[in-house]
């Protein structure tokens, strides 16, 4: 019923095309000859018989007779909610994405409490590459429905292209933390964690997906590719620690002077660099997946509550959660600061040529 070429339901591209989930979110406007859900059979039993036409059009493939027949109904009787819906949607297949934006914007005014009518505005901005205009339709279907799995899939196609990579990962994660059998975030997530070359994270996200589509090619490619990822990274690591540069060894070399140490001093320094170095990797350990993962999320949560009317005080909670882990990470770089300070203190006292 719709042109040849549109994305038909349960495919999904695997880098971010939003045309893709354009398709997808548009999936409840779709009017199938043998569908028949309530929604129908209210635009069906519209005051124009207007939807009921369009649809006998559509199932002809007389696509431009449709939107005609469409936009003539909705002059006659502008409060049709239903032909707005179906409009936008079919403006949107026929690659007209500026009418089908106003057609959406339209269905706003006339329901703005409607989660879905800003979803679908917010998916064909994402189309037409207005990625502010689309964060911002998008956080309005999140304050009001934030339950909304593909509210969270569209906003983190509208970050990644806001050049906001880190807050697009977590808009993905509470898509399918909200709808976990979403392939398409999962393969969008993991192509973006792949980007930031977070390969096990990305490998996790595939397995996952994998239990719901185990014959989706590009899943399977996804976490090929993660795996080699990490196979590789490891591949990478020196096998002897860390290598130096020979000019800048050879200059320390040159400065330095040559210490007689004896057996029981050596053995006191190493286990006193030893015991210093553990305490320091233990200080510095915890910092990596909350500079990662954990103020990300707090940052991202935080600039959503700021945007709703939030009636339950919400950002209160979300700026007192994103204070709290600022000050443990101040707390940790200053646990860090005062180990490396014993350090070279330790140093300047036992060796006065470094």
């Amino acid at each position: 019923m719709w042109p040849a070429g549109a994305v038909q339901r349960g495919e999904f591209s695997e880098r971010w095309s939003s045309s893709t989930i354009v398709t997808q979110l548009l999936e409840s406007a779709e009017y199938a000859e043998d569908e028949q859900s309530q929604r129908d059979q209210v635009m069906s039993n519209g005051p124009s018989g207007v939807v009921a036409e369009a649809r006998q059009l559509l199932k002809n493939k007389d696509y431009e007779a449709a939107v005609t027949t469409l936009r003539d109904g909705l002059s006659d009787d502008v409060s049709h909610r239903a032909g707005w819906e179906m409009l936008g949607a079919l403006l949107f297949r026929l690659k007209r994405h500026n009418e089908a934006a106003g057609a959406f914007r339209q269905l706003t005014r006339m329901s703005p409490r409607d989660a879905g009518a800003w979803v679908n505005l917010g998916a064909v901005l994402n189309v037409l590459k207005d990625f502010e205009g689309a964060v911002t339709a998008l956080r309005k279907a999140i304050q009001r429905d934030k339950a909304s799995g593909v509210a969270y899939y569209n906003l983190g196609i509208a970050q990644l292209g806001r050049r906001q990579p880190k807050i697009a990962i977590s808009a993905y994660e509470e898509c399918l933390r909200l709808e976990p059998e979403n392939t398409v975030a999962s393969v969008n997530l993991g192509n973006l964690l792949l980007e930031q070359k977070h390969y096990r994270k990305a490998a996790k996200v595939g397995l996952e997906a994998l239990q719901y589509a185990p014959a989706s090619t590009k899943l399977q490619r996804l976490q090929s590719r993660a795996e080699a990822g990490i196979r590789d990274s490891q591949l990478k690591l020196p096998p002897f620690g860390r290598l130096v540069d020979e000019k800048t060894l050879a200059h320390s070399q040159a400065t330095l002077s040559r210490r007689e140490l004896s057996r029981t001093y050596r053995n006191q320094e190493r286990e006193f660099m030893r015991k210093t170095a553990r305490k320091l990797r233990h200080a510095v350990r915890p910092m990596v997946p909350v500079l990662d993962d954990a103020l990300p999320k707090q940052m991202h949560k935080l600039h959503l509550t700021t945007a709703w009317e939030d009636s339950r005080n919400e950002s209160f909670a979300a700026l007192e959660g994103l204070t709290f882990t600022i000050s443990e990470l101040a707390r940790m770089r200053e646990a860090v600061s005062e180990l490396v300070a014993e350090i070279r203190s330790h140093l300047r006292e036992t060796d006065p040529g470094r």
